[in-house]
């Protein structure tokens, strides 16, 4: 079974009510507010008038609002390797004090949405974000002498990005005036944004800095599954099985409300041994209507919807599931059993589409819930080793643990103006 709820109607008659009711009306209604046109054009012409940018100065940003993915693991790495820099992290508006836990010491937050963090941004000498969204958020453009690096948040992703790029032609100007380069990990994402968000921009093939936690000593790993494990309450002795699908841009899916999770552990014991745990982590975009009520998880699965960093979960994890996701593909660089599971898979591919078919994939693919436990008591480690490693080689994956240090030598050739080291956008 599964549902699909209207966001166009349903989000839109919560965002005011959501706001209202956060505590943080404020810088709600302020991140709206500055994303409106005029708004911005007159905070445009403010920047022109503030300090030059900083070139100590870094500001982070990811889509989230929260302290993750690859701008985080940049963000600890600058912290090992220099003491005198000014490190500003944007949180978002919603649930910034809960949010604020979660940054280290030597890391300053400022709350987006406020005239504070616009400042920030267009007095930073460097600005690293992961999507486009701060381009067309609200947040200042380009100014002379800043260093813009757009690390993107998938990877190797079979979900075609070309079908959902409609966004305003500002929006487009903006892209290609302000990133000077974007993180990729290998030739196929070289072309996936060569063809649809980043046409002009140099391409960076540094390996994503998240991905660099599936590289680490195993003590180290041990203690980031433990540390998991805590979080989220799961028993000692259990394993877990990682079920995180996408969002769809139709509306919210619910379907993890009507599956028979008991079969899929059943299965999972059968096939690997011991007792299984489903673990839910539901996108930030379908989470928000996890949080607002509009359904809920089953009681014998576990909601990570809430836990920051995903790359700690997969860490975690001992089995993956997902539909169309791009965290899979992190997923097979642990080496875990992975699986697809996509019960609209027809419908997904004519309202989206794929880069290649999910067959080409290596992990088994399922479109009923009947099949994916067939596929996990049939599944063959062997052949999904060495699947996993030519499908790798074939999209000329370059991911060895080292993606954190080389962006960081390219943020520090900005800072320290070696500029022969620093690729740049047009402008």
């Amino acid at each position: 079974m599964r549902r699909e709820i209207s966001r166009a109607g349903v989000t839109s008659l919560l965002k005011p009510l959501r706001a209202l009711l956060s505590g943080n009306f404020s810088a709600r209604f302020g991140w709206w507010l500055m994303r409106r046109r005029l708004v911005r054009r007159a905070l445009d012409r403010y920047a022109a008038r503030l300090p030059p940018p900083d070139r100590k100065k870094v500001v982070f940003y990811s889509f989230s609002g929260d302290f993750d993915c690859n701008p985080k693991y940049m963000a600890l790495e600058l912290l090992r390797r220099r003491t005198d820099l000014d490190l500003v992290w944007l949180l978002g508006a919603f649930s910034y004090e809960e949010r604020l836990a979660h940054l280290p010491r030597g890391v300053r937050a400022v709350q987006l949405g406020t005239v504070a963090a616009y400042r920030e941004a267009a007095t930073a000498g460097v600005v690293v974000e992961n999507s486009r969204l701060f381009l067309a958020g609200g947040m200042p453009p380009k100014r002379d002498g800043q260093f813009y690096l757009c690390t993107w948040h998938g990877s190797l992703g079979i979900k075609r990005l070309d079908r959902c790029n409609g966004k305003p032609r500002h929006v487009a100007v903006r892209v290609a005036r302000a990133v000077d380069a974007v993180l990729s990990n290998g030739d196929f994402e070289d072309g996936v944004f060569e063809e649809s968000l980043f046409p002009s921009v140099p391409k960076a093939r540094t390996g994503h800095p998240r991905n660099d936690v599936f590289f680490l000593p195993e003590p180290e790993k041990a203690a980031l599954r433990a540390k998991v494990r805590s979080a989220l309450g799961v028993a000692d002795g259990e394993k877990i099985a990682l079920y995180a699908p996408t969002f769809r841009e139709s509306g919210f899916f619910a379907g993890a409300t009507g599956f028979a999770f008991d079969e899929w552990t059943r299965a999972l014991s059968g096939r690997f041994g011991g007792r299984w745990r489903v673990v839910v982590r539901l996108h930030p975009r379908d989470a928000r209507g996890l949080s607002d009520g509009l359904f809920s998880l089953p009681r014998e699965v576990v909601d990570a919807s809430a836990y920051v960093d995903m790359q700690e979960i997969l860490v975690a994890a001992d089995a993956g599931i997902t539909d169309y996701s791009s965290w899979i593909f992190d997923y097979l660089l642990g080496g875990g059993p992975g699986f697809v599971f996509a019960p609209d898979r027809a419908k997904f591919d004519d309202l989206r589409g794929f880069y290649y078919p999910l067959e080409d994939t290596p992990f088994p693919v399922a479109e009923t819930e009947e099949r994916l436990c067939a596929n996990i008591r049939a599944f063959d480690g062997a052949k999904y080793a060495a699947d996993s490693a030519a499908f790798l080689e074939g999209k000329g994956c370059c991911e060895d643990g080292k993606a954190s240090a080389r962006a960081v030598d390219m943020v520090l050739a900005a800072i320290d103006g070696r500029t022969e080291e620093v690729p740049r956008g047009s402008r």
